[in-house]
């Protein structure tokens, strides 16, 4: 996806969050915002995609920072792990077939409201999780076709964020019941509260699928001139790719991989929204064309 206007004042602005986040001086704060912007506007050009800018930007950032802003994010959600997907796989508990499917699908996008990279956007409280999981309505739903699709089919499962990790487990044991064979790509490093394969590894998902492997990068996507040559070969090799967030969304959908990747997102800003045909905040399952 290519570059909005709306998207500079984003990236900057959710640099900016981070720098608070971390109770950065006012001083130290304005250093690092000050080299982060000269080092962006190096990039800048109509044609360049979003989410390889944010990437590029992000790791600018952890040069001048950290190399893990969301450090304590990421410890108090997977420490939460075990209690979350505990709740998560209740509310299919006695379900069966699609319905069972269905539910699952809407528990994995949910967990993709947990995302601190959108200026506009603010997440839920996980406290709230018992409510919001009932609350959830897919405005673009090709949850149909999804649930024909990856049966007794090779499906690699792009992770998201952390916060998502309990809600995709609900899903990810759905693909296995319907007899696919799942492969799960997470992050070789840390982009903002994206999910690691430390992360991925520490909640036991190589124990759930019939594989778990890094992508070779700390990009945002699975941007192909960047990831390993294993993970390269299990897009190629895969019959669907399901793809967690809009950073995936941004990406694979101007690759040769969109026509078999379903995006499971929440459209969280005015730019993915516009693209998708949803309101700001928008559920979608949708396959790429």
């Amino acid at each position: 996806m290519k570059l909005s206007p709306d998207c500079i004042p984003c990236i900057l602005e959710v640099r900016r969050r981070e720098l608070e986040m971390l109770e950065v001086d006012e001083a130290e704060a304005s250093r690092v915002m000050i080299e982060v912007t000269k080092y962006m506007s190096g990039l800048l050009s109509e044609d360049v995609n979003v989410t390889k800018l944010a990437s590029q930007v992000y790791r600018k950032f952890k040069e001048l920072t950290i190399e893990d802003p969301y450090f304590y994010v990421r410890e108090r959600v997977l420490s939460r792990f075990s209690e979350i997907r505990d709740l998560a796989m209740r509310a299919v508990e006695g379900l069966g077939g699609y319905r069972r499917f269905c539910e699952a699908v809407k528990l994995s996008l949910l967990g993709n409201s947990f995302d601190y990279g959108v200026a506009e956007f603010s997440p839920p409280k996980l406290e709230l999780i018992g409510e919001l999981m009932s609350s959830v309505r897919v405005e673009r739903d090709e949850t149909p076709q999804l649930y024909e699709a990856v049966k007794a089919s090779k499906v690699v499962f792009l992770l998201d964020n952390v916060e998502e990790l309990p809600f995709d487990y609900v899903l990810l044991s759905e693909l296995k019941r319907l007899g696919g064979r799942v492969v799960v790509i997470a992050k070789s490093g840390t982009f903002q509260n994206d999910a690691t394969i430390a992360d991925a590894r520490r909640v036991g998902l190589q124990e759930l699928v019939d594989r778990l492997i890094e992508s070779g990068t700390d990009g945002s996507s699975v941007f192909v001139e960047e990831i390993s040559d294993e993970a390269k070969r299990e897009l190629m090799t895969s019959n669907i790719i399901i793809a967690k967030g809009m950073a995936h969304y941004e990406y694979l959908s101007e690759t040769p991989f969109k026509s078999k990747t379903f995006f499971l997102l929440r459209a969280k800003c005015g730019v993915v929204a516009r693209e998708l045909g949803v309101g700001i905040g928008g559920y979608v399952v949708v396959r790429g064309t």
